[in-house]
């Protein structure tokens, strides 16, 4: 899962790509893909973050981790912002007099994009779910516009988790339900459809 040649391997969960890494063509929408991260993937993302940290994993942080995601199907969106950097922290401090927020938590970080996502929808077995963004970022990388000069953008996660609890079976989830969210303006709507079978 980790060697000193690849990082963490999403492919058995990727569920949508539109993006290919940090090359966009113009116009290309800020989400680059999304990965469905059952209760078993949270778990093996932790595994890998201590490893690749070279952290012993205790039981008292595996079990932290287990009873977070337990009968809960998370969707992790990767997106960067349609904006450079520049573009960005002179809109935001133009709106807001600064370009800093404070999250729930307390923690003061740079505002972003990121901060614009709204709540996620998943219809399945006959019932809407809702889940709140969680937003992990932004982080700055530069990115390949083809036909234009490289630019600096913010990039980062949003993650929508919704409790199946009534749903799940021996920690099993079935069926066939659509993802819906828009992107941080607004503007696009994403919708995919996942077959639950092939993840649990």
């Amino acid at each position: 899962m980790n060697t000193p040649r690849n990082g963490y391997i999403i492919s058995d969960y990727l569920l949508k790509e539109y993006n290919d890494g940090v090359s966009l063509k113009p116009g290309a929408g800020e989400v680059d893909a999304i990965i469905v991260a059952t209760p078993y993937e949270r778990v093996r993302y932790f595994g890998y973050l201590e490893s690749l940290q070279r952290k012993p994993i205790t039981d008292a942080a595996l079990n932290a981790v287990i009873e977070r995601y337990k009968n809960k199907l998370t969707f992790v969106i990767f997106t960067h912002s349609p904006y450079t950097v520049d573009q960005e922290v002179e809109q935001w401090t133009k709106a807001y007099g600064s370009n800093k927020i404070t999250d729930e938590e307390g923690e003061t970080r740079q505002r972003s994009y990121l901060d614009e996502y709204q709540e996620a929808t998943l219809e399945l077995g006959g019932k809407t779910y809702i889940a709140k963004p969680d937003v992990d970022g932004p982080y700055t990388d530069i990115f390949s516009i083809q036909g234009s000069r490289p630019q600096s953008r913010f990039l980062g996660l949003i993650s929508y988790s919704f409790d199946l609890s009534e749903l799940a079976a021996n920690g099993k989830i079935s069926g066939v339900g659509k993802l819906s969210f828009k992107d941080s303006q607004g503007k696009t709507t994403y919708s995919e459809t996942i077959d639950l079978g092939k993840y649990f």
